[in-house]
C-alpha cells in the first residue's frame, strides 16, 4: 500500500510541474518536453506523458486548448477573479507607467501584467464552427468593453488589434478590426484563436475616419496619436492626417485650438459641423470682427 501511495504522489507532483510550466507561457509540445525535463535527473517527460497530465488538468476544470500547436491555459477555476473595476485600475496604472516611467520599468510592469493575466479569468477560445457562437459573443463583448483582442492566425502570426464589428459577405464571416492604423477584414476561417486582452482602447472605432490638413510650424512638429495615420508627409507646407476612433467632441475641441493651421477635409458632415461651430463662435463677437 505504501508503494502505491508513493506512486500516486509522484504522478500528482508531475501533474503540478506540468501546470507550473504551462502557467509560464504558451508552448508547443516539444517546448514543454524540453522545459519539463530540464530539471529532472533523467528525462521522464514525453509526448504521451505530458498529454496525460494535460488531460488530468482539464479533468480538474482547467481549460487548456491547443491553438496552432501551442497549449494555452485559458481558465483557472481557482484563478484571480478580476472585475471590470480591477482591470480599469490596472489600465490607469499602465497609462501612468507609460507616461512617466523609463523603458526599464515599462518592461517590468508589462511582465507583471502578463503574470496577472495568466492567473486571472482571462478569456480565450478556439475559433472553429463548433464554438462560433461563443467566439462572436466574446468579440462583441470586447467591442462593448473597449478591450483590445489578440487574433491568432492559422499561419502562426498574431494580431493585437482593436475589434470593430463582425461582418458577413457572400456567406462568409469576417472579423472587422483596426490594426496598425488601418481597417482590416479578416476571414474567420483564417483564425485559430481569439483572446480578449486587459488593455483598453480609447474612442469608438465604428466612427468614420476624420481626415484633416495641418499647416505651417504645427505640421512640422505634430506628433501622431496612436489612432492616427499620416496620409501625406510634410511637403514644406502641410501634412494630411487620418484620425480613427477619437471621440468627436474631444477631437473637435483639440482641432479648434489649432485655429487656421487646421482644416477638416472628410467626412463632409464633420467639415460642415466644424464650420458651423466656428461661424457660431464668431457671431458671438458681433461687429468686433
Amino acid at each position: 500500500m505504501a508503494k502505491l501511495s508513493s506512486k500516486k504522489n509522484l504522478s500528482s507532483m508531475q501533474v503540478l510541474k506540468t501546470l507550473q510550466v504551462l502557467l509560464q507561457g504558451n508552448f508547443t509540445m516539444q517546448e514543454l518536453i524540453e522545459k519539463l525535463n530540464k530539471n529532472e535527473p533523467e528525462p521522464v517527460f514525453n509526448n504521451s506523458v505530458i498529454s496525460k497530465y494535460i488531460n488530468t488538468c482539464r479533468y480538474c476544470g482547467i481549460e487548456i486548448p491547443k491553438i496552432h500547436n501551442k497549449y494555452f491555459v485559458t481558465n483557472l477555476p481557482f484563478g484571480l477573479d478580476l472585475t471590470p473595476v480591477d482591470i480599469d485600475l490596472l489600465d490607469v496604472l499602465q497609462n501612468i507607467v507609460r507616461r512617466d516611467m523609463s523603458s526599464k520599468y515599462n518592461k517590468l510592469f508589462d511582465s507583471l501584467l502578463e503574470k496577472i493575466n495568466r492567473f486571472s479569468n482571462k478569456r480565450i477560445t478556439r475559433v472553429e464552427k463548433s464554438s462560433y457562437k461563443l467566439t462572436v459573443e466574446m468579440f462583441e463583448n470586447a467591442v462593448s468593453e473597449r478591450r483590445k483582442i489578440k487574433l491568432m492566425l492559422k499561419n502562426g502570426s498574431e494580431y493585437v488589434c482593436v475589434p470593430i464589428k463582425m461582418t458577413e459577405n457572400q456567406g462568409k464571416s469576417f472579423f472587422n478590426v483596426f490594426y496598425k492604423n488601418k481597417d482590416r477584414t479578416i476571414d474567420t476561417e483564417r483564425v485559430s484563436g481569439l483572446e480578449i486582452l486587459s488593455q483598453k482602447f480609447v474612442g469608438n472605432y465604428n466612427e468614420p475616419s476624420v481626415i484633416y490638413v495641418l499647416r505651417g510650424e504645427l505640421a512640422q512638429r505634430y506628433s501622431l496619436r496612436e489612432n492616427e495615420q499620416l496620409l501625406q508627409p510634410f511637403d514644406g507646407h502641410t501634412i494630411k492626417v487620418s484620425n480613427r476612433g477619437e471621440n468627436k467632441d474631444i477631437l473637435f475641441s483639440r482641432l479648434l485650438r489649432y485655429d487656421t493651421d487646421c482644416e477638416i477635409i472628410n467626412p463632409k458632415p464633420y467639415r460642415e459641423e466644424m464650420a458651423q461651430i466656428i461661424s457660431s463662435a464668431l457671431s458671438n463677437y458681433g461687429d468686433e470682427f
